[in-house]
């Protein structure tokens, strides 16, 4: 996953913790991440009397509480036409959503910007216009995950990635449980050991098998080879479909529980 992707979700699952557990927020940036800071701005809330800039995450989960935070999901796009850019940043399809007391609906799109050593990261306030009635909600895509995989196994042992393949058999092993107890946890806080196993499985597939990015990537030599037998068109529409179900299972792991 990109830097973008694992931070937002990290600070989703890091909210969801401290509001169901009632304690303080604790998050814990990569080291890459210099600064982080949260800007609200009266012109794109229109109820707010002044700017505000929180300096930190802790400053803003306190703000975010006195407006009456109640719960905070995440939005990812579930298709990309960049998969060759590992760090696909400041697309603007990335945001949390944060819902309060009173109806208010706020969201929070991220800017990277690169300094000595590491990135600053901006986010921004927005006022939420929904028409939809309720929280987003998303689904359980488990059987369709797994599937996918074992047919993008297949087709990697065809073109000669036997690496890969076994990298995608890994990830069902996981969504079936067998895996689970040998997966080393890299970036993840306390909160992640509260989530249903279920999302757990979900959330430790996708991030095995989002093998997208630069050189010696899945989107990088194998496309060739695959034209090269003749498997472009097969290649394509299971490198998308893939994708597509990764993103799914982040939707559901870290936003359902």
């Amino acid at each position: 996953m990109n830097m973008e992707i694992v931070q937002i979700c990290d600070i989703t699952l890091a909210v969801k913790f401290a509001l169901k557990t009632k304690t303080n927020i604790e998050y814990f940036p990569f080291e890459y991440e210099r600064n982080i800071e949260f800007l609200f701005s009266k012109n794109k809330i229109d109820f707010l009397e002044k700017n505000y800039k929180a300096g930190n995450i802790e400053e803003w989960f306190d703000y975010c509480l006195n407006l009456g935070l109640e719960d905070i999901k995440i939005l990812l796009p579930i298709s990309s036409k960049n998969l060759n850019i590992p760090n696909d940043l400041n697309t603007n399809k990335i945001k949390f959503i944060c819902y309060f007391k009173n109806n208010l609906i706020l969201y929070f799109t991220p800017k990277w910007e690169k300094t000595s050593g590491g990135w600053n990261i901006i986010y921004t306030a927005h006022k939420y216009e929904s028409s939809i009635n309720g929280k987003l909600k998303f689904y359980d895509n488990t059987e369709d995950f797994k599937d996918v995989l074992n047919r993008i196994a297949i087709l990697a042992d065809k073109i000669d990635f036997q690496n890969f393949g076994n990298i995608f058999r890994k990830a069902i092993s996981i969504l079936n449980g067998e895996e689970i107890e040998n997966i080393q946890k890299t970036f993840y806080g306390i909160y992640f050991s509260e989530l249903p196993k279920i999302n757990k499985l979900l959330f430790y597939a996708s991030d095995i098998s989002d093998v997208f990015g630069g050189m010696g990537s899945w989107n990088d030599s194998p496309p060739y080879y695959a034209h090269e037998k003749g498997l472009e068109s097969e290649y394509d529409s299971l490198t998308e479909e893939l994708l597509t179900q990764i993103r799914l299972a982040l939707l559901y792991s870290v936003n359902e529980w």
